[in-house]
Formats: structure tokens, C-alpha cells, sequence
């Protein structure tokens, strides 16, 4: 789902838009937006409601009483919907990660969501590095691991690598990955299918 919050002027009292919208629709929420200010031209859209929870500050510069752009809303909210949750959290960290410029940039990430990677429960630099350690992409011998800087070790790669935390996890682009990272997350995501097959 994707529903868009809409402003006009300097009034905050919002009506939504829920996408897909033909421009009859449109039309309807224009008409309620002009009984608290007539000046249609200072619409905009003030926020989101989605599962992808960063993505209304993308479309904020968006006009939809543009044709053109509100056809691209509208391939935005088709690429929102029925996402897993997994899903939801790669399209935000893709969208964090990414240096976005309008809608097609957007919908570039929408269309794209197997070029990122998701690595579960990775939240902050501490946990980046802790795992990279664990899994063995920073290989380091097990007694001096107690004492390692795990935070720092999580910052460089973060640096060198990109990406952006979410609330589930640490997104980043497939190809900037080691492979043995993209095939730890690849192996537990399979496993995590096959214990879901096995008990629905």
C-alpha cells in the first residue's frame, strides 16, 4: 500500500491519496484541498504511509497533477505492493543507500531489489563488524577477538562497501559484497524458505 499525505499553502490539514489513482481521483482530493485554500499550486505532498518507511521523503518533490509524474507514482505503489517484510526492508536501505534524483531513480530500485542484499539483525556498526568476524569475512584468531574494536571494524566496512542500516538489517548493493557474505545470507535465506515449506 501506498497512500500519499497531501498539504496545500501553509494549511495542515491533509487529505490522502491512495495510489494507484487515476486522475478522476486526484481531481476528488484537489476538490477537498481547495475547500481549505484555493491556491493549487502550492500542493505538495507532505508524507507517506507505507511499508517501505522511508519512501515519502522520496516523493515529496513530486507533482501529481502532473500526468507523467503520477504515472510513475503509480508504478512506485505497484512496486510496493504485496512486498515480505524482508522486501519492504531492502527497497528502504536500497532507496538509503542510493543517491536518488526523482522518481525514476525510485522506481530504478523498485524494479531492482535482487542487486541488494539484506543481512538480518545488522543494525549498527558494532553489529557489522561482530558479524563479519563471526562469519569470518575479518578473519581473526579467537583469542584476541574478545578485544577487538568491533565498531571500527564495522565503520570501515561500511565505508569501503556502502549501504544503509534499517530497522531489520544492513542493505548494501550484491556486487559490493564478498561473496562469502552474499552466500551466508543467500544459505540462511534458504534455509529459512525450507523451514517455512516444511511447516505450512
Amino acid at each position: 500500500m501506498l497512500k500519499l499525505e497531501l498539504i496545500r499553502g501553509d494549511n495542515y490539514d491533509e487529505e490522502y491519496l491512495e495510489l494507484p489513482a487515476t486522475p478522476a481521483d486526484v481531481g476528488e482530493v484537489m476538490a477537498r484541498l481547495d475547500e481549505t485554500c484555493k491556491d493549487a499550486a502550492s500542493t505538495r505532498i507532505y508524507g507517506a504511509i507505507s511499508d517501505v518507511w522511508n519512501i515519502g521523503q522520496y516523493l515529496k518533490h513530486a507533482d501529481v497533477n502532473d500526468p507523467v509524474q503520477l504515472k510513475k507514482l503509480n508504478r512506485i505503489a505497484e512496486l510496493t505492493r504485496g512486498l515480505s517484510r524482508d522486501e519492504n526492508l531492502i527497497f528502504q536501505g536500497g532507496l538509503d543507500s542510493k543517491s536518488i534524483n526523482g522518481l525514476d531513480d525510485v522506481i530504478d530500485v523498485g524494479e531492482h531489489l535482487d542487486r541488494y542484499l539484506l543481512v538480518r539483525h545488522v543494525t549498527s556498526d558494532k553489529e557489522l563488524g561482530i558479524c563479519l568476524v563471526s562469519c569470518g569475512i575479518k578473519p581473526f584468531d579467537e583469542s584476541v577477538q574478545p578485544y577487538l574494536d568491533y565498531s571500527r571494524i564495522g565503520i570501515e566496512y561500511y565505508a569501503n562497501h556502502g549501504g544503509a542500516y534499517t530497522s531489520g538489517g544492513y542493505v548494501l548493493r550484491r556486487d559490493s559484497a564478498e561473496q562469502a557474505l552474499r552466500d551466508i545470507v543467500d544459505a540462511r535465506n534458504n534455509r529459512q524458505t525450507f523451514g517455512a515449506m516444511r511447516m505450512g
